[in-house]
């Protein structure tokens, strides 16, 4: 008899869904452009204190898609640019550190009450009782209430800052019930370069993290959900051959990285394009700003 119920526990034990099934975590993916123009932004006292750099701002747009999950499990995106080569500085980005209340404002009472009566002790004698015991004859009382509203405390919801002496930067963005996190944002980026610059390129990585539900919610854990690095090329906004010789570099550059090379076609573009920018550059007196890494690589 025993046996036959042990049987019968072991089959109905091992017949429910684990933990981890009851909900599947969210897989998010991310994307961004090759290449992105920057535009001159520099102020016109900026050379008097700043000889030989200027401004250039970049705006970032990287997107993200929720392929599995639910976006409230979603909880918070990371965000790294840098140069690998360290040639460009981070002046000042968007967006910037960010707090705002989550919770609503909380109402609290004060309530003051006194009580006394007129009454004949045990001795036989009139008092002012303000104490609980046997006694006769008129009360009195009187309430005060002080009603007043506290503010929310405050919460993180964004935060950035330079890394590395300012040659990296940081974003993370927090998911709340008024700031959901699918979709596309800008990022916005103003860094110091040569005054004779064209072009250079960033690296940008990008994190998701999220929750995993358990059937029960104590064992519920954080957990990556998506990630992916960019490589992405900045040219002068105009300069049509630092377009070309960037986003050539940056597509090489990611089918690299996916273990595929570019097709002979590409190579000889790439070649083309760099000849021809590279003698027109020549027989206008111009160089670039990088005789060695990064444009050494992106002129090859």
């Amino acid at each position: 008899m025993m046996d036959r119920v042990r049987t019968f526990l072991l089959s109905l034990i091992s017949s429910l869904p684990p933990l981890t099934a009851l909900a599947e975590a969210p897989r998010v993916h991310f994307d961004m452009p090759y290449a992105v123009a920057c535009r001159d932004v520099t102020p016109a006292e900026y050379p008097v204190s700043h000889p030989g750099y200027k401004l250039m701002e970049a705006r970032l747009d990287i997107s993200s898609l929720l392929k599995a999950g639910q976006e409230k499990d979603l909880t918070q995106y990371f965000i790294r640019v840098d140069c690998p080569h360290q040639t460009l500085t981070i002046a000042d980005y968007l967006p910037k550190t960010k707090h705002e209340a989550i919770a609503s404002s909380v109402t609290k009472q004060d309530s003051t009450e006194r009580v006394a009566s007129l009454g004949i002790n045990l001795s036989g004698k009139y008092e002012l009782l303000t104490l609980p015991g046997p006694s006769a004859g008129i009360g009195e009382k009187k309430t005060s209430s002080v009603k007043y509203e506290l503010l929310p405390p405050l919460e993180t919801v964004a935060a950035s800052g330079t890394l590395e002496r300012a040659s990296a930067l940081f974003f993370k963005i927090k998911a709340t019930p008024r700031n959901l996190l699918e979709g596309t944002r800008e990022y916005a980026l103003v860094l110091r370069v040569a005054t004779n610059w064209r072009a250079d390129y960033i690296r940008v990585r990008c994190e998701a993290e999220g929750i995993r539900r358990n059937m029960i919610s104590t064992f519920d854990e954080e957990t990556k959900c998506g990630q992916r690095e960019f490589l992405v090329a900045l040219y002068l906004d105009g300069d049509e051959g630092a377009r070309k010789i960037a986003e050539n570099f940056a597509r090489r550059e990611a089918a690299r990285t996916a273990g595929s090379q570019p097709s002979g076609n590409q190579r000889s573009d790439a070649r083309s394009q760099s000849s021809e920018v590279g003698g027109r550059t020549a027989g206008a007196g111009m160089r670039w700003p990088y005789d060695v890494s990064p444009w050494a690589a992106v002129q090859r």
